[in-house]
């Protein structure tokens, strides 16, 4: 078993089980196992750094305590007694001239519990920070499990709030069902039995819960929380239901060791977590810092970009002009959940918020992971129904190096501001199929901002129509958009055809429209459509 320091032990097992009486000559003491007092033919061949259970041991009498301080002090190990605290004033005196640690153990607790509860911390590895060594891993939780399958005779799994198998007992011979190992080959738990392990009276239950689905193993099953944060829950399938009748302490105190490695999981992998979005936030603002991961962000990959829809019925100006706070905090909210919806269902993500937008980088899909078609119809379920907003999600293709993720942001942008002007519904888009828009968007923009890529022609157009409040500019351009179909022109402009004929007349004769040059009709489409929607030019009084 690995040595663990003394205060980390006794911080382990606080709540009344177990409390440091004296720390001891050393500087520091580690832990290596637990032995009792009254084995003399073990005593012989312990080892230092145990913890010698003084069962049997009498307090009040001075000699027989002064007899078990010594023989803890011969051993180099560490004792423990029953003894109330805080202690009488004369047991205080006496172990704090002792030159080992002594440590009061509850009275009420019996010797077997407490002797089972060392031996499953010490059998977990708690991580301990060594000089020039590292933190909880994942293999703590796997010694744990075995722990507890040996003491409690059941095969052991331990998931988180994601329902992911994160460790389980490989003893030999244990029980074992078809849920079990299609749960530790697929590392989460079946389809199938969900709702048994989703039970409400598993999760809001402060103790052992037993549980027995038709055709599986019946099992116990317990939440491992740290405080009012449930971090995960812990279950053991037995044999048959006599074989599940006197576990409930072992595995309540397993909860709790378990507790402390899934929290230090959980900050390895916020810690890995953070560092991927800000890498990812980095390359989408076309810079790198100093604690990105090595190579950046991880690619090849597919980018989304999400967007708040707005809603049904309202005005791009009310949806803009709404509570800051309000739409930020749901960007956030929806940020943590691509996160961990990407997590759950097999992707490592990377994510960033960045002005009203969140972006999302799925690397490449390894084994176990869904699509990402299946996963953004995941997330916008889950946002419905769980933060009761509508986004709307655009994912670009597979990119492979940071020039092409920056493109695919562009792109992503593009689209999303495309779908907010058509009033598209909310839901999933992929870049691809928005590409002829996207284009035309971009030979737009250019023809709007660069007075060289215009004839002039629109501009004269508009200038006549609101010098007198004409509709040349509506007209062409319906028209060219309906490909010259004069009914359909027509019936959306809600004119007579011949009305309509007579404005196109009209425009060839003042303007010089050439609507049967296909170029000039080209030309004339994309002037007429980059200048709708801009301000009015003045008029002359």
């Amino acid at each position: 078993m690995t040595a663990m320091p003394l205060e980390q032990l006794v911080e382990a097992l606080r709540g009344g089980v177990i409390s440091l009486l004296s720390n001891g000559a050393a500087a520091e003491w580690r832990v290596t196992g637990a032995e009792l007092l009254d084995h003399p033919e073990a005593l012989a061949t312990t080892a230092p750094g145990h913890l010698l259970l003084g069962v049997g041991l009498d307090i009040a009498d001075r000699e027989a305590l002064g007899a078990a301080l010594r023989t803890a002090a011969d051993q180099s190990c560490a004792l423990a007694v029953k003894c109330p605290t805080p202690p009488p004033p004369e047991v205080s005196a006496q172990v704090t001239t002792a030159r080992v640690p002594v440590l009061a153990v509850d009275p009420r607790v019996p010797w077997t519990r407490v002797q089972r509860l060392v031996t499953t911390i010490l059998a977990a590895r708690r991580a301990v920070a060594e000089p020039g060594g590292g933190g909880t891993t994942g293999g703590d939780l796997f010694s744990l499990a075995n722990a507890v399958a040996g003491i409690v005779g059941g095969a052991v799994a331990i998931m988180d709030t994601q329902q992911v198998v994160v460790a389980y007992s490989n003893l030999p011979d244990q029980p074992i069902d078809e849920t079990r190992r299609r749960g530790i080959l697929g590392r989460r738990v079946p389809e199938d039995a969900l709702a048994d392990h989703l039970n409400r009276e598993v999760w809001v239950s402060d103790t052992v819960v037993r549980r027995h689905r038709p055709g599986d193993l019946p099992r116990t099953a317990v939440v491992i929380r740290a405080g009012e944060d449930v971090l995960g829950s812990l279950w053991v399938a037995f044999p048959d239901e006599a074989a599940a009748a006197d576990c409930g302490p072992t595995l309540q105190e397993a909860a709790r060791v378990a507790a402390l490695h899934m929290l230090a999981l959980r900050r390895q992998v916020d810690a890995e977590q953070e560092s991927r979005d800000r890498a990812l936030r980095h390359a989408l603002e076309g810079r790198s810092a100093q604690g990105d991961p090595p190579g950046g962000v991880r690619l090849p990959a597919a980018l989304v970009g999400l967007a708040e829809a707005v809603q049904e019925g309202g005005d791009e100006e009310s949806w803009e002009a709404g509570t800051a706070a309000r739409r930020r905090a749901a960007l956030l909210r929806a940020l943590d959940l691509a996160v961990l919806d990407g997590r759950s269902l097999g992707h490592e993500p990377a994510a960033a918020l960045l002005g009203d937008r969140v972006y999302v980088l799925l690397p490449a899909a390894g084994s176990g992971s869904v699509s990402t078609g299946v996963l953004l119809d995941h997330l916008l379920d889950r946002a419905r129904h769980s933060l009761h907003r509508s986004f709307t999600a655009v994912d670009s293709p597979t990119v492979g190096t940071t020039s092409a993720l920056l493109a695919a942001r562009r792109d992503i942008d593009a689209a999303l501001d495309h779908l907010r002007e058509r009033r598209a519904a909310p839901g999933a888009y992929h870049a691809g199929d928005l590409r002829p828009e996207l284009v035309l968007r971009r030979l737009v923009g250019a023809v709007r901002e660069d007075a060289e890529l215009r004839t002039g022609i629109a501009e004269r157009l508009r200038a006549h129509d609101a010098e007198h409040a004409t509709d040349y500019c509506a007209t062409l351009l319906t028209y060219l958009r309906h490909f010259g179909d004069v009914a359909a022109a027509s019936g959306e402009l809600h004119i007579h055809q011949n009305t309509l004929r007579l404005r196109l007349r009209r425009a060839e004769e003042l303007f010089g429209v050439a609507l049967a040059d296909p170029t000039r009709r080209l030309l004339l489409t994309l002037e007429l459509t980059a200048l709708a929607g801009l301000p009015e030019p003045p008029t002359r009084g």
